[in-house]
């Protein structure tokens, strides 16, 4: 039997330590089959990401449009758009695909600071709370403050995002002092995975988690499990760089 497809629109990290490829390599440990559209081109290291160019809207969406007709997706997960004009357009495509499992990593800047959304910050709020609709959204603290609007002195104050419209949402504890703690909230409440720090260097893991999510959903299972998953292919991963 076929694995079930994660269709996966990000920028191209060409280092391989994030972005695409990155994605890629999680979809497939999570065991299911990864289909790639890029959204963006960087130029970028295993150390920094210099800059970035948005692939042409048109092309993002005829691209994935070809892999929703013809191939087996089960699930959808976007990441890096670039800019408002792109997220314009997955959405426009994403209307007629509701019922698809949908993964939603606001990413914003890469780990070096540098900017990875081209526009204002009112345009990325406004493009990925759009494609965030009805969505698992994956936010990181300062990704959670852009998207509200404000600054979060309490983590479970970024439950408000599910006002805005996503199914769900998964704070990401990464960037919390002390040992990391994530959170998920839904409708019916709040639920907090705690575990112990790794010291380990090592960039992508929001790209990784999310798209672990989306492969765990591809392969039905509930959110609550499939984020238990991912977040155990993500520490594994972390486990494997250790720092020196």
């Amino acid at each position: 039997m076929s694995k079930p497809c994660v269709l996966v629109l990000a920028g191209l990290d060409p280092s391989g330590g994030a972005g695409l490829l990155a994605d890629a390599e999680a979809v497939r440990a999570a065991g299911a089959t990864p289909l790639c559209v890029a959204t963006a081109l960087t130029v970028q290291t295993t150390r920094a990401a210099r800059r970035f160019k948005t692939v042409d809207p048109g092309l993002v969406v005829e691209s994935a449009q070809a892999l929703l007709e013809e191939e087996d997706v089960r699930a959808i997960k976007i990441g890096m758009v670039g800019d408002r004009a792109v997220a314009v357009e997955i959405a426009g495509l994403l209307q007629g695909r509701k019922r698809l499992p949908l993964v939603v990593d606001p990413v914003l800047a890469a780990s070096s600071g540098a900017k990875l959304f081209e526009g204002s910050v009112t345009s990325a709020r406004d493009a990925y709370l759009r494609l965030a609709a009805g969505a698992v959204l994956t936010p990181n603290l300062s990704e959670a403050e852009t998207l509200l609007g404000a600054r979060l002195d309490d983590p479970m104050q970024a439950g408000a995002l599910l006002g805005e419209g996503p199914g769900a949402v998964l704070l990401k504890g990464g960037h919390l002092a002390g040992d990391p703690v994530d959170f998920l909230f839904q409708p019916l409440g709040v639920e907090q995975f705690r575990a112990r720090r790794i010291p380990a260097s090592a960039r992508g893991t929001g790209c990784r988690l999310a798209s672990a999510i989306a492969a765990g959903l591809a392969r039905g299972l509930p959110l609550r499990e499939a984020v238990l998953a991912a977040r155990q292919l993500v520490r594994d991963y972390l486990q494997a760089h250790l720092s020196v």
